[in-house]
């Protein structure tokens, strides 16, 4: 049985589980996101061609609410799958579990800019935005720095912060 919003929408566990946001979160951006589905729907095809003529899109989709439309791409985006696995676990072939992500990110990702949620990108920018701030928590990821090749380098360097699972807990290579 193929993954649909109506089955998960009253477990907040399941919503959160498959999306990443809370159900009050996650009906919010189906509200902004479905605004910038149909105002995309009325101009292009779902192949990304103009419209010759005035339409909503098919009517017989796979993802045939905006809530479902939305749940597939959060799930793709969180879990990352394969395209086989997505295509299974929301009832439809792998070429149409290789062609919504792409529709549907672009449909995302334009929502979240006229919301203005969208990360920062450039410094310079993000600097004005923040001049007015009084505090800022930044959340960072530890990136790796190139070492030299040179041992006495290296030792000059280390900040002996990291070290090996053997010596942090005692135990050689071989137990």
């Amino acid at each position: 049985m193929p993954l649909r919003y109506s089955d998960i929408s009253s477990e907040e566990k399941a919503i959160r589980s498959h999306t990443g946001l809370r159900g009050v979160e996650f009906k919010a951006l189906a509200g902004k996101f479905e605004q910038e589905w149909e105002q995309y729907m009325r101009c292009f095809t779902w192949e990304g061609k103009p419209r010759e003529r005035q339409g909503k899109g098919r009517r017989n989709s796979v993802l045939g609410s905006i809530e479902d439309k939305l749940l597939f791409l959060l799930y793709y985006l969180k879990l990352n799958p394969l395209q086989e696995v997505l295509a299974t676990a929301f009832g439809m072939g792998q070429p149409q579990a290789s062609r919504w992500p792409e529709v549907l990110r672009a449909r995302l990702i334009a929502t979240l800019a006229k919301e203005k949620v969208l990360p920062e990108r450039k410094a310079e920018r993000l600097y004005r935005l923040l001049e007015d701030e009084g505090r800022v928590l930044i959340d960072a990821t530890e990136r790796g720095v190139g070492r030299s090749i040179d041992d006495e380098t290296q030792k000059e360097y280390y900040s002996g912060k990291k070290k090996p699972y053997h010596q942090k807990c005692g135990t050689g290579w071989q137990q």
